[in-house]
C-alpha cells in the first residue's frame, strides 16, 4: 500500500459535516449514480451524487446520518459534496455515526 502523506492543517481544510438524507433521487441512465437532498444544518441543503445504487436503496438512506465532506469538488461531477465511505471488498460502506447517540447529534456537526 502506497501512502501519500499530508499535513494536518491540508486535513483541516477539509470542512466534514454530519449530514442528513431527505431525500434519495434515482438517477434513471445510471447504474451506479443516485442524487441525495441532504440536510446539512442551520437550514441549509446540498444535493450530493454518488456512486452507490447498487449497495444502497432509498430505504436504506432516507433519514440517516452520513459524513459529506462539502468542500471537495470532481470536475465531471455536478455534486456540492462527496460521502465518505470504505471500499470493502468492491462494495461501498458509508461511515455514519453510531445510532445509541442520535439524541446527541443533529446535522451539520462538523467532524471533530
Amino acid at each position: 500500500m502506497n501512502i501519500i502523506m499530508s499535513s494536518f492543517k491540508d486535513f483541516k481544510n477539509l470542512d466534514i459535516r454530519l449530514g442528513k438524507v431527505l431525500e434519495y433521487i434515482s438517477i434513471p441512465d445510471s447504474k451506479t449514480l443516485i442524487e441525495m437532498r441532504i440536510d446539512i444544518g442551520d437550514n441549509q441543503t446540498r444535493s450530493i451524487v454518488a456512486a452507490i445504487k447498487e449497495w444502497y436503496s432509498a430505504e436504506d438512506l432516507v433519514g440517516e446520518y452520513v459524513l459529506v465532506a462539502l468542500n471537495l469538488t470532481m470536475d465531471n461531477l455536478k455534486s456540492e459534496g462527496f460521502l465518505l465511505a470504505i471500499d470493502a471488498e468492491n462494495s461501498a460502506v458509508l461511515l455514519k455515526p453510531d445510532k445509541k447517540y442520535r439524541e446527541k447529534i443533529k446535522p451539520g456537526m462538523k467532524l471533530a
